[in-house]
């Protein structure tokens, strides 16, 4: 009887931590996104894209979120902090698992985009329609690297991140199968199209997803 009671007390002290460390996590990424500020020079346009891949799927070829990616989604808004105001739109793919990670973005603005659109489409729509604001855009795992090209993300940061590890034959950049935990914040200043420059921070969000250690970069 003693034993029963210890076992339970332990995983109750447990669940107890958990809960915690994921709510120091949701702080410390809301507070990264928060740094994004002020970054450009006083008079530059500045515009903010906050990428993310989708949260957990129920199995691998389905499309739906797990109670897990669920409660990944719920809280996104608080891992992106105050920026979440002013978000003029979000962006979202044509299935059901991206709709769902940015569900509790509202009452913004759902945009979806096709998922077998190119990602410069995408991102060209962006510098077109949403320059000098703040947008938030939910990806894939073979879409959210290229993505960050084409913001203007060098591509040799991109690789120093080591947040990618995943290599195709073809080189494409992906991010890990089991992967869901990043939150990708890219500061454009200045002109939206090749002038410009781009700054990206990199925070985890939620529950760490996988067992490598992903230190914060701050450029």
């Amino acid at each position: 009887m003693t034993e029963k009671r210890i076992t339970g007390f332990n995983r109750k002290t447990q669940s107890v931590t958990m809960v915690i460390l994921v709510l120091v996590v949701a702080v410390f990424a809301a507070n990264a996104a928060s740094a994004a500020e002020g970054i450009c020079a006083s008079g530059e346009i500045e515009t903010t894209v906050l990428v993310v891949r989708h949260a957990e799927k129920t199995c691998r070829r389905c499309d739906e979120l797990s109670e897990e990616g669920l409660h990944r989604a719920r809280s996104l808004p608080v891992a992106v902090g105050k920026i979440t105001d002013r978000l003029s739109a979000v962006y979202h793919s044509d299935t059901k698992r991206t709709r769902q990670t940015v569900a509790h973005l509202d009452p913004k603005p759902h945009i979806e985009y096709a998922r077998n659109s190119t990602e410069g489409d995408l991102v060209a729509g962006l510098f077109e329609d949403r320059c000098g604001q703040d947008v938030l855009v939910a990806g894939h795992s073979n879409t959210v690297p290229k993505i960050l090209e084409l913001l203007g993300v060098p591509p040799g940061q991109i690789d120093a991140g080591a947040w990618f590890p995943a290599t195709r034959p073809d080189g494409v950049r992906e991010i890990d199968h089991e992967d869901h935990d990043d939150l990708f914040v890219v500061k454009r200043c200045g002109p939206c199209g090749k002038d410009g420059r781009s700054i990206l921070m990199h925070r985890n969000y939620g529950a760490a997803t996988t067992a490598r250690v992903k230190a914060p970069r701050v450029p």
